[in-house]
């Protein structure tokens, strides 16, 4: 993978989390006081997502400058910032939307958060060892696990009281946390393996950056758009 790509890459990850930030703040004044919280959940996690993207476009030297893997696995901290802040507030938001489909549940948020941390910080702790080390595969089976248990949690919330509308934005929400957050793993796994077999290494941080930043375009404001649009129609 050309390099150039890579750079170009998180410049553009910063455009659409800066256009979503943007999107989100004026969709805001759109909805009902009751339900401003969710377009301010939605603005929020976008624009954190746009500052971590601006300091990693500039870790990568976008324009121009001469990367190596470097300067890409420097990003790697700042992405974690980034999603241990932001991936607790995507569980808050879809919590938002539950209620209004009306399947709340009493501690349904808390346990989301804390599972999220915990695969975060695994996550983290996995990527920071030696490649191939026993470490890694630990806390990569712990990060996974965590990430399973999220799931579990969210497929059980019952949701067939509530309007369709919210009805439908749960169900497309939930495939976001299952088919969008199964991206970071998967990212993770390429680099992983592709370390062990003797594969340029360059190569393999390249892809597994391009891919985080795709997954964290669709999995931030992809999830908001469908938030918003359901508070839209509360």
């Amino acid at each position: 993978m050309d390099l150039q790509i890579v750079q170009a890459a998180f410049m553009l990850g910063f455009v659409a989390m800066a256009a979503g930030a943007f999107y989100f703040f004026m969709e805001r004044g759109d909805l009902k006081p009751e339900h401003r919280s969710v377009g301010t959940y939605a603005a929020v996690i976008a624009l954190i997502a746009a500052i971590m993207y601006y300091v990693m476009k500039d870790t990568v030297m976008f324009p121009g400058g001469m990367i190596t893997v470097t300067e890409i696995n420097a990003t790697m901290p700042l992405r974690y910032i980034d999603w241990l802040i932001t991936t607790p507030l995507l569980l808050v938001e879809f919590g938002l939307i539950v209620s209004l489909a009306g399947g709340a549940k009493a501690g349904m948020v808390t346990r989301l958060v804390i599972a999220d941390l915990i695969m975060i910080v695994t996550g983290y702790l996995g990527e920071i060892g030696v490649v191939g080390s026993a470490s890694n595969y630990i806390f990569f089976i712990i990060s996974t696990l965590a990430w399973v248990y999220i799931i579990m949690q969210i497929m059980r919330v019952n949701i067939s009281s509530g309007p369709a509308y919210a009805q439908r934005a749960v169900k497309t929400m939930r495939w976001f946390v299952i088919a969008g957050w199964a991206i970071y793993p998967i990212g993770t796994a390429i680099q992983q393996f592709m370390g062990i077999g003797g594969a340029d290494i360059t190569q393999a941080a390249a892809i597994a950056a391009v891919i985080y930043v795709v997954a964290d375009v669709l999995n931030k404001v992809g999830f908001g758009m469908i938030a918003v649009s359901a508070a839209k129609k509360a």
